[in-house]
């Protein structure tokens, strides 16, 4: 499993905002957010299939929301 990290962006509302939308974002793109998936106090973390982390990333980005693979 590949942790997706979200972090908020100026401008675009709390972080709960943030995580509603990037979980819309990726239903819409197919992609199914699994167990593990949470926000805590600074940031979002979806938890993804690992194949499915890099191309979820990137719809995330292109949907202008700041994510990145978990390391």
């Amino acid at each position: 499993m590949a942790g997706i990290i979200v972090e908020p962006l100026p401008g675009q509302g709390d972080l709960a905002d943030g995580f509603v939308r990037a979980l819309n974002l990726l239903k819409d793109g197919g992609f199914k957010p699994g167990a593990g998936t949470r926000l805590v106090s600074r940031y979002v973390v979806i938890v993804v299939e690992d194949a499915a982390g890099p191309p979820a990333v990137a719809y995330l980005q292109a949907g202008h929301v700041a994510a990145f693979v978990e390391r």
